[in-house]
Formats: structure tokens, sequence, C-alpha cells
């Protein structure tokens, strides 16, 4: 039978994080059942945004949570902080390197009032290194990575970033995975750990087959369109009303398509009878199977071209992706507190991952998360009357 509590209830995390890649870190883990208390300073963090926009970003990395506001910078609010510490099993910071070592609270601050804390930081280029002390942005680490200088379109000289923040989200995913493997060691041997990694190597490590191709080849990759380096016809290709994406990457599925969209004769064309040939005359490809798709409507062709199994898709915007019966049937959409949020992508038989509460307030949780580690109501009201910590 599945349980009502999640994979990782029983864990208690201090996320000390701000914008997107600890914060989406630390909803991950909140949305696999740990009990994820947020930590901001007394005004709440910059992307809870302005009143007048109703967007906040914030709201969308930060459900799942409790949150308590506390002043880090004075010596007694960064005592609360050891204190939460003492009988927490995670700590995630995205803090410049050594920010939190000034205020008395480094992985040696803390392990030495609980040897088994997990203790996690992400920044923007690592611990160590001569870029150690850069800021680090989505943008910045896409740049650097190498990213840049391939996407967009063939022949483009402008650069162009991944639509979506990457590097951000890939580091959030992947300090939630080393979170996990550490919990597992700890299991096995008792004890803490710090681990670390940083938006430009979350970045570089997703350039895999662009390093492996430098790597073996010597060949810098450059900007590719919607193309796949190694297959073809692999990209979007114009129909009467749009663009379909197809990927065709076997000679199975080769054939297939030639013989679903009425261009049998191309299947064993001298130029595009292997896949190396369709790579090295895709252009010519392009040509062609545009002037066949250009009769009908791309609705008309993926449907066609589906049912025969090859893989093949519109190009939705965001509404449309998110009305898509496949997401509708998964219920990709969920609503909890009155909002409807996107859920974590993961799903598991005995330890469902659940939405169970929105974004808090600033604050919201403080006096809760105090009476639990022991602060009475006087140590909280004289914390309160002394803007250490908001209420």
């Amino acid at each position: 039978m599945a349980s009502s509590q999640g994979a990782l209830n029983g864990l208690k995390v201090l996320d000390c994080t701000h914008v997107i890649a600890g914060a989406y870190c630390s909803m991950l883990l909140a949305d696999l059942g740990a009990d994820v208390i947020k930590i901001e300073p007394l005004g709440g963090e910059v992307t809870r945004g302005r009143a007048e926009i109703p967007f906040k970003p914030y709201d969308f990395v930060n459900r799942n949570k409790r949150a308590i506001a506390v002043d880090m910078a004075t010596s007694e609010g960064a005592q609360i902080i050891r204190k939460l510490a003492e009988s927490a099993d995670i700590f995630v910071e995205n803090y410049r390197p050594g920010a939190l070592d000034r205020m008395g609270l480094g992985y040696e601050d803390l392990n030495a009032v609980n040897p088994k804390l997990i203790y996690a930081s992400i920044s923007g280029f690592g611990q160590t290194g001569p870029y150690r002390n850069r800021g680090g942005l989505d943008l910045v680490a896409q740049a650097m990575s190498g990213i840049m200088s391939f996407t967009g379109e063939i022949g483009s000289e402008r650069p162009v970033a991944a639509g979506v923040p990457l590097s951000d989200l890939n580091s959030g995913v992947f300090t939630a995975l080393g979170i996990v493997s550490a919990v597992n060691h700890r299991t096995n041997t008792g004890e803490g750990q710090y681990l670390e990694t940083s938006l430009f190597e979350s970045a570089m490590a997703y350039t895999m087959w662009e390093t492996g191709m430098a790597l073996t080849m010597g060949v810098v990759a450059e900007p590719a369109g919607t193309r796949h380096r190694l297959a073809a016809p692999y990209e979007a290709l114009k129909a009467a009303d749009g663009f379909l994406v197809v990927g065709v990457n076997s000679q199975k599925l080769w054939g297939r398509f030639c013989d679903v969209i009425g261009a049998s004769d191309l299947k064993d064309a001298p130029e595009f009878a292997e896949n190396y040939l369709r790579v090295e005359n895709r252009d010519a490809l392009q040509t062609k199977l545009e002037a066949i798709l250009a009769a009908h409507p791309v609705a008309h062709w993926v449907e066609l071209i589906t049912a025969q199994g090859v893989p093949c898709g519109p190009i939705n915007t965001i509404t449309q992706a998110l009305e898509d019966p496949q997401a509708t049937d998964r219920g990709f959409l969920q609503e909890v507190d009155g909002r409807t949020f996107p859920r974590a992508p993961i799903t598991m038989s005995q330890t469902p991952v659940a939405l169970k509460r929105g974004p808090a307030t600033i604050g919201e949780h403080t006096s809760d998360v105090l009476r639990d580690a022991g602060f009475s109501a006087a140590d909280i009201d004289n914390l309160s009357s002394k803007r250490v910590i908001g209420i």
C-alpha cells in the first residue's frame, strides 16, 4: 500500500538559499517528503517580487516548505541557525564561497555542532579555482560553458542562450542527487559530509555530445538550429501551417518515415541511403522533405507519422504544452491552497510525490520552528522585538 508520506519523510532540511538554483534543489527534496525550512532575511528574498506584479518567481521554487525570517548577519541570528542545525539532517546554501564562513555558518562551524549534518553548497564556479569569488548567473554559466557558442540558428553570428535557466535548474538537480547519495552514505556509516557543485560545471555536464566530439574528433561545435549533430532528419521541418519536429535516428525509422509521407523514392537515393550521408547532405534533404510536407498542416502529419512509430510532434507554445492531453492525463498541474503549480516530474508507486502546501509568507513558521528547537515564548518575543527574527 502506498504511503501518504514521501520517500524523504523524516529528513529535516535547512534551506539557506536564494533565487533559483538552491531553492529548486530544496523544493525537490520537499516534494519528495522532507521537512524543508526556508530561511529568509526579514524582508524576504528578492524573488518574492513587487506587489504590483502578479508573477512571483519565489512561489514556483518554494512550495512545500515552511518559512522563517532571520537576520543571520547578527550574532544572535547566526546562533539561531546553529541551534537549528543541531537537529537538522541537511543544510543547503548558495551564497558566494566564504560568505557563510564569515557569519560563523560555514561547514566547519555547523559540523562542530552536528557531525552527521550533510552540508551542500551551490555557487557560480565552485569553492576552488581562480573564479571561485566571482558571482554566478545562469547566463554567464551558459556562455562560459560553451553552450551559447553552439546554440541558435545555423550561420547566425549572434549568440543565443537556452530559453530556460538550465545551469540554475541543473545545479539544483545535481545537488539534490548528491544529497540523497550522502544520506545513503550516512545511513551506512553514520558520517555526514560536505558536497558542492556549481552553475558552470552543471552547464558543462550537459555538453556531452559536443565535449565528446571535441575530445575524440577535434570538432568544435557550431550552432545547428534544431538539428541533431549525429542524425538526420532529426530537426524541425516546415509544413503547410507551421513546424513539426521529427526524430529519425535509425535506418528502420528512415524507411517508415519515407513511406508514410509518400517519399519512398528517397529511401535508397544514393545521397540519403545511410545516416551519415543524410547528415552530410541534410540541406538538400530538408528542401525535399519540406516540399512534401507543405501539402498538409502540422496536425495531419503528426497524426500520420506518429501512427507509424516515428518520433514526431508539434512545437507547442507554453500554454499549448500545459493543455496537452498527455500533460493533463499525467496531472502535471496540481492545485494546493487554491493555486496551481507544476508538479515534480517523478512518479513513485509506494511514496508518491505530493504538493502539500503552497509557498509560505515571510516568517510564517518562525515561531513554530523555533519552539520546536527549544526556544521559549519569551525568547521568541525578545528576538522579535530586537528585529533578529520576523514572525
